[in-house]
Formats: C-alpha cells, structure tokens, sequence
C-alpha cells in the first residue's frame, strides 16, 4: 500500500475485537490506515508506540447534567431520597448564576477530557425558577472547550411542562440548543409533555431525549407511547431515553415484547446506573431490586443501548468523578457481566454505542472514522473496565490529554 505522510501514527496497538498488535495512520483529523504492525509504518509527523496498550474509541457520555454538578457541598443529604433531591435541587436553583454553573462546569468538564471523554450531551433545565441561565452559561463552553470535547446541550424540562416553561424551551432551541427533551413521569399529564417536546422537536428538527420511566411506582410505562409517537412524526433514530429502570421489573417476555418496537423505531436506551442504584427500590424492605435498565438483554434483542453517568456529587447521586470508565466497571457488577464478550459489550456501550445514541455516527477505531481515541494503560478490555488506567486521549488526530496513575512503595523505611 503506498502511504501518504500522517499527522499522527499510532505504533504497536491492541484494539478491541482484533487479534494481534496495529499500526492506526491518522491525517486530516480521520483515521485513514490500520495495518498490522509488522508491516511498513507510513512516514508520519508524529509516531506514538503503544507498546501494546489499548487503544479504543473516545468515551461518551451521552446523559450528563452539568448545571447541577458538584452541588452537595451547598446541602448534604438529610432524607437521601428522590422527593427530596427534587425539592432541594429546585430551590438551589434560584441562587444558580451564569458564573456558578460555568465554575462548577469548567471542572467536570475539564476532568471529563483527561478520563478521555471525547463526547458529552449535558442536559440543561430550563424552566421559569432558573430561566435560561444554564443556556446561557454552558453556551459558550461548547466552543470553548471544542478542542477537547464535543459537548451537546439537550434542553431539558425537569419540573413539568407549563406554557411558561415550554416558550422557554422554545427560546433555548432558539439560542442554540441541540436536542430538546423532559421528565414526562414528573408531569400531571405525561403524554401531553411528550407531544409537546415532539413539537417542539418538529419546529427545530432536532433530536429528542427523554428521562423516562425512572421511577419505581405504579404507572403504567410511558415507553409504548413514546414509540407510537417517535413513529408517527417520523422520528425514527432520533430518539434516546434515559433512566428506563421499570423495564428491569419486567417479565422476561414482556421486555421481549418491547424490544422488537425500540429497534423498528431507532430508539436508544441509555442505562444510568450509578444514580439508579442510589435511587430505586427505597421501597423494598427485603430482596432489594437493583433497578438499573437490563441493556445487556436489550443488547441481545437488538436494541442499541449505552451507559452514562448522569449526576456527580449532588443530591441525585452523592457520588462519583465522572469517569465512564468506572461506570462501565459498576454496570459489569451489577447486571453481572462477567465475560469477555459481555466486557467488550460494556466498553461498546461507553464509545460507540453511547456515539450512537446522540446521533454521532463518525465513532470507531476504523478507516474512515474520526480521530477521537484513547490510549488506555490497559492490554485488554477486560483490564480496561476493572480498576482505573491512565490514558492518553486524541481528540480529531491531536493529543490533549493524558494522566497516569503512579504508587511508590518506601520499603527502605521499614529495614
């Protein structure tokens, strides 16, 4: 093959689902080779030698909340339940300024790119306590941090759907969100609230996102009418719901059921477990469910599904730094994902699956694809997901990140 001089060669890579060490040829901000290593390595500016390391698609996270990050140290926890995350949260968000979300965004942010997260989408409340505030700060972050990260900004109704609040959901499209979304299940009239964000989506011909069927009561799902409803606008692949731990209470064949219509209809389920365990099955005196979305049986039905964090240190989930990496380790543990196949599954739903979910298509280690990758201190996926790596991130064919976790013993001392 003759080459043409890359901006950037990767030497010496595993990459997952492929045998044997990879040479990755980058130019333009596009992988445009991957040849085994022993062959010749194409001339290139830059040559990192992985020295056998990992090399995977950039992490997505595809459910974040920026605007309410980093929030417990304004009030700790006093019930640690959901009635009162909702209550407490709203009320800081009347003190929420441009400057206060982008202080706490900037570190999130910034931590999310050294994790090598290479794609977000954040939700962004918009309503008439906080108005477009969180618009208005996280805005011009998207450009800011554009070198490091592709940051989309869903914006998103948390406190149910009033006139007030859907003219500012208007508004907020119109300054420049990118997907539009709600929690129908906090609403009085659920289905209502997802129409309205259909027409929403309709107006602006924007993608949509759901937090959906999260809490663990008796309502009926909300799921088949959010997918009578993808169909009938014709929104098939522009859909992503979040949350969706009712499904895990499900009968197998009921979820069987369901599966068929999620994949006819595009849509994406996003698992959030890190909050979902913190917040399900307060209810269970004994036998405790998990209540965290069953993606892997999804997966195996052919529906596409991801993971995500959704929350760091507020009251929603009083824990947690951001990292995907940990995420894909908790959802092993707790739907039991124990096999390489099931690893690389997990991984798949932090990268390229997570890329799917909020419409990013250009995601892989393949030809063609875009630049964004990370090189994992890890020689498989399996290590990957189980303790934390350091990682060098690429973001569009550059470097821009790295970290590496390092320990000294002082055996001397003890002599």
């Amino acid at each position: 093959m003759t080459f043409n001089t890359t901006d950037l060669t990767i030497v010496n890579a595993q990459i997952p689902d492929r045998s044997g060490l990879w040479n990755i040829g980058i130019a333009q901000a596009q992988i445009i080779d991957i040849s085994p290593a022993i062959a010749p390595e194409a001339p290139a500016v830059e040559i990192i030698d992985a020295g056998g390391r990992l090399v995977i698609s950039g992490l997505v996270d595809a459910h974040f909340h920026l605007d309410k990050a980093l929030l417990l140290d304004r009030y700790p926890a006093q019930e640690g339940n959901f009635a009162e995350a909702m209550r407490e949260t709203l009320r800081l968000k009347q003190s929420f300024t441009v400057e206060d979300i982008q202080s706490r965004a900037r570190q999130m942010i910034e931590r999310a790119i050294a994790f090598g997260i290479t794609a977000m989408r954040s939700h962004v409340e918009v309503d008439p306590i906080v108005g477009l505030t969180g618009m208005e700060a996280l805005l011009p972050l998207r450009t800011e941090y554009a070198w490091g990260m592709t940051l989309q900004l869903a914006v998103f109704a948390q406190e149910g759907m009033t006139p007030a609040t859907e003219k500012l959901l208007r508004q907020a499209m119109a300054m420049g969100g990118d997907v539009i979304g709600s929690a129908p299940y906090v609403d009085a009239d659920p289905e209502r609230n997802v129409q309205i964000i259909f027409d929403i989506a309709q107006d602006f011909d924007c993608d949509v996102d759901f937090h959906l069927d999260f809490l663990d009561d008796s309502e009926p799902l909300l799921v088949p009418f959010v997918i009578q409803e993808t169909v009938k606008r014709g929104w098939q692949g522009r859909v992503c719901l979040g949350h969706m731990t009712k499904l895990a209470a499900l009968e197998p064949g009921e979820l069987a059921a369901i599966a068929p219509a999620l994949r006819a209809a595009g849509i994406s389920v996003l698992a959030l477990p890190a909050s979902d365990l913190y917040m399900m099955s307060r209810q269970d005196t004994h036998n405790v469910r998990r209540g965290v979305a069953p993606v892997h049986q999804l997966a195996e039905l052919g529906v596409n599904v991801g993971l995500a964090t959704n929350n760091v240190m507020n009251l929603f989930t009083p824990f947690g730094d951001g990292d995907v990496l940990k995420i894909c380790m908790l959802l092993a543990q707790v739907l039991q994902m124990g096999t390489i196949a099931s690893h690389q599954l997990c991984l798949r739903m932090a990268t390229t699956q997570a890329a799917r979910a909020i419409g990013i298509e250009t995601y892989g280690v393949e030809v063609g694809k875009t630049a964004d990758l990370v090189i994992l201190d890890a020689r498989s996926v399996s290590e990957a997901i189980a303790s934390p790596v350091g990682r060098t991130v690429i973001k569009q064919g550059k470097v821009v990140a790295s970290s590496r976790l390092e320990s000294q013993l002082y055996r001397e001392h003890h002599r």
